[in-house]
């Protein structure tokens, strides 16, 4: 049987724990220790904190993980991303790895499918994209909040600068002495309203103020439909006032002023008939002497017809018979 000397198990120990470690620590990586994945590169401006052994998800499968991130130009525009997918997954040239997180913050690649008939191989590029961080949606929809935080608060201490005016040592003494002022008057107050309450519950006109106003309101309402007729009438008597027949009523009306105002003016003149009756003295006289000798002789007619008829058969001669005073005149 071989011997081995001390050192050659040392030698080999050695060798065989840096082997171990090796692995291990590629294993930690997301490496394989068999080569049944493929190689496959994307290309990113950022990264968004993503690290080697992040998973690699298609539909939300793990099919692989990160391999090794690196940096392509001197200002890190450009960062080189190993994915290393299981050979069974076939992916089509116009997917896209897009780099998420979960709500924990872990960093993932969500592989998202195209529809293309084509597939890529080993050492093939998938297109790039960054969905936005859980904290950049977050502060998206806070910033509106803290603008508007910002505004109140900038509000809230301009409030605060006038409060603080307003409780300065001189406005707090004349708040004291205008308190102080307020108590008689208050007092006063008291007892005029204990007075008018009193003078109420003595007197009760007020009552029966309110009973004559329910009593008025109850006769409005009992004679609201007459009320109704009568608005009618005067709505019918606006509306034909309106229609013109109180202009024509109102030219009539003037035209007989102006025909009365013409006969009044010719009474006044001794030109017409009326004139000369009304203002001709001298034959208002004639005309009265006139009727009074037509009065006698009706009078003598009546009494001494035979003066005027003779109707004697034997020529006898009446006797006149004199006419009473009272007729005569």
């Amino acid at each position: 049987m071989l011997k081995l000397s001390n050192e050659s198990k040392v030698g080999i120990l050695t060798a065989v724990g840096i082997t171990l470690l090796v692995l291990g620590f590629n294993l930690l990586k997301g490496k394989s220790l068999f080569n049944d994945k493929k190689t496959i590169y994307a290309v990113y401006k950022q990264v968004n904190g993503l690290q080697p052994a992040n998973t690699v998800e298609v539909n939300g499968l793990v099919v692989g993980s990160v391999q090794d991130l690196d940096v392509m130009d001197k200002n890190a525009g450009r960062i080189l991303v190993t994915l290393q997918i299981d050979k069974k997954i076939e992916i089509p040239k116009n997917s896209v790895a897009r780099i998420s997180s979960d709500l924990l913050g872990t960093k993932k690649v969500q592989v998202e499918f195209g529809n293309a008939q084509e597939y890529l191989e080993s050492g093939d590029t998938l297109y790039a994209a960054v969905d936005g961080s859980i904290s950049d949606a977050v502060m998206q929809q806070l910033s509106p909040l803290v603008s508007k935080l910002q505004g109140t608060l900038s509000k809230v201490d301009s409030v605060l600068i006038s409060v603080n005016g307003l409780f300065s040592v001189e406005n707090q003494q004349n708040l004291s002495a205008t308190i102080a002022n307020l108590a008689p008057t208050m007092r006063q107050l008291d007892g005029v309203t204990r007075s008018l309450n009193q003078k109420l519950a003595e007197n009760g006109s007020i009552d029966q103020t309110l009973t004559n106003l329910a009593t008025f309101t109850s006769n409005l309402n009992s004679n609201n439909e007459k009320i109704n007729n009568i608005l009618s009438n005067a709505n019918k008597a606006a509306a034909a006032l309106g229609n013109g027949s109180l202009d024509s009523t109102l030219s009539n009306l003037q035209g007989a002023v102006r025909a009365l105002n013409d006969l009044m003016n010719s009474l006044n003149t001794s030109d017409g008939t009326l004139g000369l009756l009304l203002n001709d003295k001298k034959l208002y006289s004639n005309l009265n002497a006139t009727m009074v000798n037509l009065n006698h002789l009706v009078e003598d007619l009546r009494y001494n017809p035979n003066r005027y008829v003779h109707l004697s058969l034997f020529g006898k001669k009446n006797k006149v018979l004199p006419i009473p005073s009272d007729s005569a005149q």
